[in-house]
């Protein structure tokens, strides 16, 4: 019987729990992008995370102790973990309705550290408005035991049947709703799933793609700049002069983007065309990335925003500003991808509005797919020459993230390994073999760059093009002696800082010491040449290049997972499940740090300036 009680109790709270959960979309602007696949996707989902979570509660609050007899002990635990629960959701709610994100460790210390109250300013009759509405959730969560106390002898067992079967089908149907939502890139599921607390249902795009279903390009049905969450631009765009430019003086421009590039590379005997296009132009020593993996740092290098609207733009199918302007500039714009553009969806996602979009690249490996598309590129020139309009192309060279070469080009720096052998990484290894490797990935990576140069100075376009020569992220070989290796692990500078080389007609050779970002790339390009004249925090994050202006605060990662760069590169990191950690530049703890809430609170606004 007292297990029984239990039961109908951790019914009655899915339940209550599942209606504080919806209410999070009350009042939001993803209202007007939901439709009914959205509306049952997002009933279903609140739902069985209820379930889910009052189950956990349900397993170690109160079943142990009815086992041993004790259920009063079960109850009081069941109902006051409830309480707390459920309040805790209705904060949460609060704080996602101020800052668009979760409640996590930067939010509590900035609530509770010192200096708070020069923030947080209430009336008394405010907090004792909040005092009432939490004792009435905690009221209703202890009269939720007395209805199942009434009740447990009327729910029978078909009853508890039906809410079981019921909770697991709505765990199962919500996410099928969202791998199909995911896939298809249903707005109303992607905008919706956000605002569920830590909820994170199944995808299946990447195992589909594998498979050979290509995902289709969504037709879009809401402008989201008008109609949607986002305000990108924070004001219309101002363009002067209206017309397209001339072909005449207009530039080419020629992104290249190299996947995990190391800024220890750049030397002249690893990549000596590089490191001579560093000499001749303007070299930005000090660049870092907007995040430690591919996804989130391409999504930046052509938004200008953090990555943190990476969900956003994915759910409203936004295209970005620089693109738009590109072609509606004239620009004829081409992208020629190693690995595949379609996971990441770049192809839906940034590549949305241009025509005769190239997904992907022949080849049986990355040193073959990077051959390919630099040798594409170099054919498609003379006809690019020829047009009676500028280019804008993106080659986006993969070697050096895969390390896969034939044996006969490993001989240039040794010792080497032969392959990246994983399973022998550790704090101790030295790690000069496996550096040595990703040395004739680069160099193999420099020669290409070689031939571009090359054929661009014979065909005469050189001095009429920007080039822009960067990596999306970094490559750590174990340089903070802290046993990580790859990318997406830290945010140190190991992970996230790259070099940045630029080539713009009319500049002088020049090192600049200065820091930059990747959120300065959409930034100069807009204000500099596709004649934008709105400031630029209308429509980006960043600063122009040459500006030496403070990038303190600079955030990096992804919705999830993220952190803040401060003074010296501390790293206040906010981890997965919300807590928060202090780091140095070296990734060693920082104790008793002072988080100034006044900063930290405006870094938070700025973050959010580009949501409605």
């Amino acid at each position: 019987m007292a297990i029984k009680k239990g039961f109908v109790y951790y019914i009655l709270s899915t339940l209550f729990i599942s209606v504080l959960l919806f209410s999070y979309i009350v009042g939001d602007v993803a209202v007007q992008l939901m439709d009914f696949t959205g509306w049952l996707f997002f009933v279903l989902s609140c739902l069985s995370h209820s379930a889910l979570v009052m189950f956990v509660v349900w397993l170690v609050m109160y079943l142990p102790w009815a086992l041993l007899r004790l259920p009063r002990v079960g109850a009081v635990l069941l109902v006051t973990t409830t309480s707390l629960l459920a309040i805790l959701i209705f904060l949460n709610m609060q704080v996602y309705h101020i800052y668009r994100f979760h409640i996590n460790g930067m939010v509590l210390s900035m609530v509770m550290g010192e200096g708070a109250s020069d923030i947080f300013v209430f009336s008394p009759l405010l907090y004792l408005k909040e005092v009432g509405l939490l004792a009435l959730i905690a009221l209703l969560c202890v009269g939720l035991w007395f209805v199942a106390v009434r009740l447990y002898r009327r729910f029978g067992k078909p009853l508890l049947v039906s809410s079981i079967t019921l909770f697991l089908v709505s765990l199962l149907c919500a996410n099928a709703l969202h791998a199909y939502g995911a896939f298809v890139q249903k707005t109303s599921i992607l905008q919706s799933v956000r605002m569920i607390p830590y909820y994170f249902p199944i995808t299946t795009t990447r195992w589909l793609i594998k498979h050979g279903v290509v995902p289709p390009v969504p037709k879009v049905t809401v402008d989201s700049r008008t109609g949607g969450i986002l305000n990108y631009p924070r004001h219309p765009l101002q363009i002067t002069p209206p017309q397209q430019p001339d072909t005449n003086s207009a530039p080419n421009i020629l992104f290249l983007l190299i996947d995990s590039w190391n800024r220890r590379s750049l030397t002249p005997e690893t990549m000596p065309v590089a490191y001579a296009f560093a000499q001749e132009n303007e070299w930005f020593a000090d660049h870092i990335s907007s995040c430690n993996d591919t996804r989130y740092s391409v999504f930046t290098l052509f938004t200008g925003l953090q990555p943190y609207y990476y969900p956003a733009f994915e759910a409203s199918h936004t295209s970005p500003l620089l693109v738009d302007r590109l072609l509606d500039s004239g620009y004829d714009f081409r992208v020629y991808p190693s690995s595949n553009i379609l996971n990441p969806p770049f192809n839906r996602l940034l590549f949305q509005r241009v025509p005769n979009l190239r997904v992907e690249t022949p080849g049986d490996n990355a040193l073959e797919r990077d051959q390919r598309i630099a040798a594409d590129f170099v054919a498609d020139l003379p006809d690019l020459k020829e047009a009676d309009r500028p280019f804008f192309a993106f080659v986006f060279f993969d070697l050096p993230h895969s390390y896969d070469l034939p044996k006969d080009s490993l001989n240039r720096f040794l010792p080497t390994w032969e392959f990246a052998d994983y399973a022998r990484l550790t704090n101790d290894l030295d790690p000069t073999p496996f550096w040595n490797l990703y040395r004739h990935t680069c160099y193999q990576t420099d020669l290409l760059l070689g031939h571009i140069f090359q054929r661009l100075k014979e065909l005469g376009m050189y001095d009429n093009t920007i080039i822009l020569l960067t990596g999306d992220h970094s490559q750590e070989f174990n340089e903070n002696r802290k046993n990580y290796w790859g990318h997406a692990s830290n945010f140190s500078l190991a992970q996230i800082g790259v070099p940045l080389l630029v080539r713009r007609p009319g500049y002088e050779s020049r090192k600049y010491n200065h820091r930059t970002t990747h959120y300065d790339i959409p930034a100069t390009l807009m204000h500099d040449y596709l004649n934008v004249t709105n400031p630029l925090e209308d429509y980006c994050a960043g600063h122009l290049l040459t500006d030496s202006v403070s990038r303190l605060w600079h955030f990096v990662g992804n919705e999830l997972r993220n952190a803040f760069l401060v003074e010296g590169d501390t790293i206040i990191i906010k981890e997965g499940n919300g807590w928060m950690e202090v780091t140095d530049a070296h990734l060693n703890p920082v104790k008793d740090y002072h988080l100034n809430p006044r900063e930290l609170d405006q870094a938070f606004k700025k973050l959010n300036s580009f949501y409605k």
